[in-house]
């Protein structure tokens, strides 16, 4: 484990399985850029590993890729770099709605360095995960971006009160993010098939029974 405050943060990934090392791009940009990547819509999963890899990888000086991991070595290194920084457990119940888009979200968090840290984001240079632990330890009170996260984090069974509910679900709306398609399982795909099959049927049933009794009634 890196402790930030005894080492020096790392820009070069080693493979356990094969013990290759990698030099990665580790500025706070590329994980941004990544970010943004995974929540393409118009990515397929090939263009987005390859569109995340390709920011990883890239050697401006060369103006080529560098050597990068394959197959699930690849995963692993992307693991690494994103979620590399965070060292706490995950609880039972693990958020699986998305929480920050990066263009919705660039004037609270620019905003929020400049007053918090004095940092100007569009001139300083830094690692991601610094840049992500600032980011997610600012003082909530202080911080519009945390502020806007809770909102988005709450559920409306937590209000005591149809006016707090009103008000939970109107604060959602103004901050809302498009949330990616749920992931299945090969089993769960199948049961929504059939359902939709089901479905289908029953509206193909109803559609007859309709047309029937319209030709009756003639």
């Amino acid at each position: 484990m890196t402790n930030v405050m005894l080492d020096p943060l790392p820009e070069e990934w080693e493979d356990p399985s094969t013990g290759d090392v990698y030099h990665v791009n580790c500025d706070y940009r590329i994980g941004i850029q990544i970010s943004l990547a995974q929540y393409d819509p118009d990515l397929t999963e090939y263009d987005r590993v390859a569109a995340i890899l390709g920011l990883m990888f890239y050697d401006e000086e060369t103006q080529s890729e560098r050597p990068m991991p394959q197959g699930n070595s690849a995963n692993e290194c992307i693991q690494w770099f994103t979620n590399g920084w965070h060292h706490d457990g995950h609880g039972t119940s693990e958020e699986k709605r998305r929480l920050i888009d990066y263009d919705i979200d660039q004037w609270r968090i620019y905003a929020d360095f400049r007053a918090i840290y004095g940092i100007d984001l569009a001139t300083e240079d830094m690692h991601w995960w610094k840049f992500c632990g600032l980011l997610w330890n600012m003082p909530h009170k202080q911080s519009s971006f945390l502020q806007v996260i809770e909102i988005r984090r709450k559920k409306k069974d937590e209000a005591k009160t149809d006016a707090e509910k009103k008000a939970i679900q109107d604060a959602q709306q103004i901050y809302a993010l498009d949330q990616p398609e749920p992931e299945y399982t090969i089993e769960q795909k199948e049961k929504i098939d059939d359902y939709d099959t089901m479905m289908e049927q029953i509206r193909a049933k109803k559609k007859a029974e309709q047309e029937a009794l319209g030709i009756f009634r003639k």
